[in-house]
């Protein structure tokens, strides 16, 4: 079973390399689309004769792709669900590839019809020069918005994707006048977006934290509400070269309930250069400047309450509330996305996170917390999963997991931390004190099937029959498992790399029926952290 084990995790972590991170729906959903729309340029038309179908279905997909691409609220029917753009935005990477397609189509035709007919001096037109133009601004967005280049040089990729975008354009409404049509609406669509997103901006002042050498926090006092936990926010830091960046953080608190500010707290990662810039001046306090106004004292001494606050045991942390902290300036752009399922439904909740998808599932057992606080019901047990390099980013939100799991028995929330290290120091090294003594450190990656069939409200029926072969009795009989009581459910929540976010999908999906019936039903949310 091992060997089975380790063959599976290769073949998921090729197709993961290969593109092949799909969900079934999603899967039938590019089929659909795809399927159509070669139909469309295919049935009944002789591509041989005349191969312009392939280009008016392309022109008509241009406002599809724009529509799919936004980041704000797409403007449907009140009595439709909303959306945020990371649940459709796999549809608009590929709508995009199905363009490509129907250009190449429309332009691979008509170029072999004419090398065929010896018609050279049609190539040469300033029509099919245009065309050609375009087709190959078209091949420079799709190059660039490959994952190995999109996930390296993430900032060459927008910035190739917004002006090739602007010349394919450009280029499509000189090869022909009935792109212009299509073209209209693209623009509409893009300035709608726009407008909406600048509504929602808001410049606040916030205070860098530089947490260990690895970490940074980011507090925002002055934002009170508008948003909860999970949801992610797109930041944007007025000083330097961070101004012409934004990059998305997860809010990792709840609102405060009582009238004192708590503010949005972000956690930052080093793993790119804006992230390590960003670190980098939070340490940097040289050039703070301590003759500040009111707004701006009062603002430093409400972090440094925050820190105080929450976490109390920061010995083991090298920077943390001792540091005094760098006051910036940030545009926050949102709040997007977050958990879309009513976590008070369910009587058991567990959570797997892998490295900063902890930030998540930070959020989650805050909502999970909010829950017992204001409704005095809710999950009764939190399970925490969190895989992790080593064990500095551990040490380094210590102080936090700490804070929550003394919240926890304040509410009468049982919450259990799992924690594993991927890439363990020899010797293992020890559990942070702050921690609870429940707290568990594994120098392994977990068997997620094996976590959630443990965390399941009711015993699975595979253990049951274990435990009754070893006591010697027989089975129940169907009556008697109708009779026993089913769980109270179970929310299932994961989030970081693909790889972590498919194998929890994929264990659920090999649970039994008995065993989700008997569990009270399951729910799932995923967030994968990837480009």
């Amino acid at each position: 079973m091992p060997r089975v084990r380790w063959w599976k995790g290769q073949i998921g972590d090729c197709c993961r390399r290969a593109y092949f991170t799909l969900s079934v729906s999603q899967i039938i959903l590019v089929l659909g689309y795809m399927v159509a729309v070669i139909c469309c340029f295919v049935i009944g038309a002789e591509l041989t004769q005349n191969s312009n179908r392939p280009g008016f279905i392309a022109l008509a997909q241009l406002p599809v792709i724009l529509l799919l691409s936004l980041k704000s609220p797409l403007p449907l029917p009140i009595f439709l669900p909303s959306l945020s753009y990371e649940h459709y935005n796999f549809l608009h990477r590929w709508a995009g590839r199905t363009l490509f397609l129907s250009v190449t189509v429309h332009g691979g035709m008509w170029i072999n019809q004419f090398i065929r007919n010896d018609e050279m001096d049609q190539i040469r037109s300033d029509k099919a020069v245009r065309g050609i133009v375009a087709y190959g601004l078209m091949c420079g967005i799709v190059i660039t918005s490959l994952k190995p280049f999109r996930r390296r040089f993430y900032q060459v990729f927008w910035a190739a994707h917004v002006m090739f975008f602007v010349g394919f354009f450009a280029a499509i409404s000189y090869h022909t006048p009935y792109s212009r049509p299509w073209i209209y609406p693209c623009i509409a669509i893009y300035g709608y977006d726009l407008a909406v997103r600048m509504l929602r901006y808001r410049i606040k002042d916030a205070t860098l934290v530089p947490i260990d050498d690895t970490l940074t926090m980011i507090h925002i006092p002055d934002c009170d509400s508008g948003w909860l936990p999970t949801q992610h926010v797109f930041l944007r830091i007025m000083k330097g070269s961070g101004i012409f960046e934004s990059h998305p953080f997860t809010i990792t608190n709840a609102p405060s309930l009582s009238p004192g500010q708590r503010g949005i707290i972000l956690y930052a990662k080093v793993s790119g250069d804006w992230t390590r810039k960003v670190h980098n001046l939070a340490k940097d306090t040289s050039t703070i400047e301590f003759d500040v106004d009111d707004d701006e004292s009062m603002i430093m001494e409400e972090t440094q309450r925050f820190l105080e606050n929450e976490k109390d045991d920061v010995s083991e942390v090298r920077c943390g509330s001792d540091h005094p902290g760098r006051k910036v300036q940030v545009i926050l752009d949102g709040p997007y996305g977050g958990l879309k399922m009513d976590m008070g439904e369910y009587d058991t909740v567990l959570c797997i996170g892998g490295g900063s998808g902890i930030t998540f599932i930070l959020g989650s057992i805050e909502a999970c917390l909010r829950i017992r606080q204001t409704r005095k019901k809710g999950p009764r047990r939190v399970d925490v999963v969190w895989v992790v390099r080593d064990i500095s980013t551990i040490q380094a939100l210590s102080p936090t997991l700490s804070y929550l799991h003394t919240l926890s028995l304040k509410w009468g929330l049982e919450l259990n931390y799992n924690l594993y290290l991927s890439y363990p120091a020899t010797p293992l090294p020890g559990i942070p004190s702050c921690l609870a003594p429940t707290t568990r450190l594994n120098p392994f990656r977990p068997e997620i099937s094996q976590l959630l069939r443990e965390s399941l409200p009711v015993p699975s029926t595979s253990s049951m029959a274990e435990h009754e072969h070893e006591l010697g009795i027989a089975r129940p009989t169907a009556e008697a498992e109708a009779e026993q009581e089913a769980g109270g459910g179970i929310a299932v929540i994961a989030c970081g790399p693909e790889g972590i976010v498919a194998e929890t999908k994929n264990a659920i999906a090999n649970l039994s029926l008995r065993e989700k019936v008997r569990s009270g039903g399951i729910a799932f949310h995923g967030e994968c952290y990837s480009l």
